[in-house]
């Protein structure tokens, strides 16, 4: 296989990618994904908290990546709520980046939120590639937020 082929390879999608709701079933393999000491603690953590949902990637090789969700609702101006889905993580198995992963599972979480009647989808990213995904997905800079480090 010459080296064109393998990086056309490389970007076609693995066959039959699922996304589904992750469960405890899931810890190690996310712990794995995730490639830090304390994946586990994290993952249990995120699954034990409410408002905080797991999609996982899939097919027959085992998960390949994990959108990680936060759902909170923000008063409106001049009275009620209005629900936000916030992407807090979005990790693709290494061997598998480049092959429309993360954007098979973006698509997931858009579709998740407007089954939940949610707002709008956020991610809050700095400059770079992870700024780029998701400008290309359609996201664009909101003005409206201002954040103070602690």
């Amino acid at each position: 296989m010459s080296i064109v082929e393998a990086e056309e390879d490389n970007r076609r999608p693995p066959p039959s990618i699922r996304v589904r709701l992750a469960g405890p079933r899931d810890c190690e393999a996310l712990a794995e994904l995730l490639e830090s000491p304390h994946a586990r603690e994290q993952v249990l953590a995120w699954l034990e908290t409410p408002g905080t949902t797991l999609l996982v990637a899939q097919n027959e090789l085992g998960v390949l990546g994990v959108a990680v969700l936060l759902t909170r609702l923000v008063p409106k101006p001049g009275g009620g709520l209005y629900k936000v889905v916030e992407v807090d993580n979005l990790v693709v198995r290494a061997d598998q980046r480049g092959r429309r992963i993360g954007r098979r599972l973006l698509a997931a979480v858009v579709e998740w939120s407007r089954q939940r009647r949610a707002s709008q989808v956020e991610a809050v990213v700095g400059e770079g590639d992870g700024r780029r995904f998701y400008e290309s997905f359609g996201f664009a800079v909101s003005a409206d937020r201002l954040v103070l480090a602690a």
